[in-house]
């Protein structure tokens, strides 16, 4: 499953990003969209370079079908590897690997100026390699992967209008 979303910013590109490695928001945000016990593992980096990695519990509405392979709470690690410039681009590979469940998780995203702010551009894509139900377990967790990028977005959003 390929997921590809566009999140345009009223804001620039430095302002943005800046959140985007920083632990304390970072670890706001994941609790504000419904995760626990989050951890920021690494947050590190200087001009041109930052590495992100964040530890964290989310809730799935689990079906039937796939209680096998999912719990109603699953710990995940997303890792994050961001290069850029000030004013943008920044571009960052990235992987979500949730503990025991057998699909792969791998994206990019881009957060670069346009017009009077910034969009951040991100494509996910989500592999299960399991014959006949892999496709409905890569399928549900793109789902929810997708309402988390979203849920992400609006916190996101919200936080910058309070600024």
């Amino acid at each position: 499953m390929k997921i590809k979303v566009v999140h345009p910013y009223p804001h620039d590109v430095e302002t943005v990003f800046g959140l985007f490695h920083d632990p304390d928001f970072m670890k706001a945000k994941y609790l504000g969209i419904g995760g626990r016990n989050v951890e920021v593992l690494e947050c590190a980096g200087s001009e041109g370079s930052y590495t992100v990695k964040v530890k964290r519990e989310v809730p799935a509405d689990v079906p039937g079908l796939l209680k096998k392979f999912l719990n109603p709470w699953n710990s995940v690690v997303q890792s994050e590897r961001w290069e850029g410039k000030s004013g943008g681009p920044w571009r960052c590979a990235l992987e979500i690997d949730i503990a025991g469940v057998p699909v792969s998780i791998t994206g990019a995203m881009e957060l670069r100026a346009e017009g009077d702010g910034c969009v951040n551009d991100v494509q996910l894509e989500v592999k299960c390699g399991i014959p006949l139900i892999g496709g409905k377990l890569a399928d549900f967790v793109g789902g929810d992967a997708e309402k988390a990028t979203q849920a992400e977005y609006e916190f996101i959003r919200a936080h910058l209008a309070k600024g």
